[in-house]
């Protein structure tokens, strides 16, 4: 999972340093959100499986990791609209709207990577800044 989380914040971390650029580069852009796409996908299958096996367990942890799942479907349903919402030429047209949603995409993302580590593997710390 260590490795998942370190893919997926470095991919939003390419992002946030692409918005920090006054425009778009169109071919830097494709490449970093396909990197984040993958990234969010096999976190997300990685995340599931451990959700399962700590849900079946059942217990206290069980119940509190079962609550994970509303977060996540959440945070999941937040970057499918927004990766709706901004295709690639919009993005561009649009460039200081699509900086403002990805920077809020972004944050979310963190802070459910948090949540989910702090439930699922606590010996991880906190998200690296």
């Amino acid at each position: 999972m260590h490795d998942l989380d370190r893919a997926l914040l470095q991919a939003i971390g390419a992002i946030e340093a692409l918005l920090a650029r006054p425009c778009c580069d169109v071919a830097e852009l494709s490449r970093i959100r396909y990197q984040t796409a993958r990234a969010v996908a096999a976190r997300r299958r990685a995340v599931d499986l451990l959700v399962n096996a700590a849900a079946a367990q059942g217990g206290a942890q069980g119940e509190k990791i079962k609550a994970l799942r509303g977060g996540s479907l959440d945070m999941r349903m937040f970057y499918t609209d927004h990766i709706s919402a901004w295709p690639t030429p919009r993005a561009i047209a649009e460039w200081p709207e699509y900086v403002t949603a990805s920077r809020k995409l972004g944050d979310i993302i963190r802070r459910q990577v948090q949540i989910e580590r702090a439930l699922l593997y606590p010996e991880a710390g906190p998200v690296p800044a």
